[in-house]
């Protein structure tokens, strides 16, 4: 899919995935260096954790490896996130997301801050998200559910209704999916032996409070190294003066 057909398909349905948007090697070293943060974290302190003990997210990956700055800055991705945000849209979070077996559904949903807006949302898209897939999704481990062209429907969805224009997601190890936040989204139960996992590139327009401050959260060499685009995504352009 070009990228230009990737917009398209955001724009019909909400969301586009790009298929083998990583390398074998990239995959895999996201996947491994994701698999030491899990056991690292919960080992320690385990806060965390959710759907019954079952999923667990690993918070501020800008931090946490040399590998997430890269991905953050795919090419691919910031074409798409710009599309759907501005061109000096920021970075709101980066984190793990771990789905393990016997974990629930999660409830369909649409993202912060969103669902705490007045109803109907603004009709601009405010936020976005990418998901960096690192297991193939099924429907037996818990692939992503999502309502296609839901975005267009001016109003959350109800956690508590059934809706039967849900999908799951058909992706494969390697591959990103881009789709805006208002799209209707959510976890699918892992009824399988197996983990899950994805990272998740949250994006958000550069006026906006994101999910976490990396511009405050950014540790002093991750600064140092930084490229002009990290240090945008990070907020050094929309919180100018705050730091030099």
């Amino acid at each position: 899919m070009t990228i230009d057909d990737a917009k398209a398909h955001i724009d019909e349905y909400g969301y586009a995935v790009l298929k083998e948007a990583l390398t074998p090697d990239q995959a895999n070293a996201l996947r491994n260096r994701s698999a030491e943060l899990i056991a690292a974290e919960r080992a320690t302190s385990g806060e965390h954790v959710y759907l019954d003990g079952c999923a667990q997210r690993v918070w501020n990956l800008v931090n946490k490896g040399r590998i997430y700055e890269e991905m953050i800055q795919l090419p691919q991705i910031l074409a798409l996130q710009e599309y759907l945000l501005g061109d000096n849209c920021i970075l709101s979070s980066f984190t793990v997301n771990f789905i393990g077996p016997g974990a629930p559904a999660g409830r369909l949903h649409i993202d912060f801050p969103l669902g705490s807006f007045p109803q109907p949302p603004p009709p601009i898209p405010l936020c976005a998200n990418t998901i960096y897939v690192l297991d193939d999704f099924s429907p037996e481990n818990g692939a992503t559910h999502i309502v296609p062209g839901s975005y267009k429907r001016g109003y959350a969805p109800d956690p508590e209704k059934e809706y039967d224009d849900v999908i799951q997601l058909d992706v494969r190890k390697g591959d990103i999916v881009v789709f805006h936040g208002a799209t209707w989204h959510g976890s699918g139960a892992n009824h399988t032996e197996q983990d899950r996992m994805i990272l998740l590139g949250f994006f958000c327009r550069s006026f906006m409070k994101p999910q976490q401050d990396q511009f405050k959260l950014a540790r002093p060499e991750v600064v140092a190294r930084a490229t002009p685009t990290l240090k945008r995504l990070m907020g050094f352009e929309s919180q100018s003066g705050m730091r030099t």
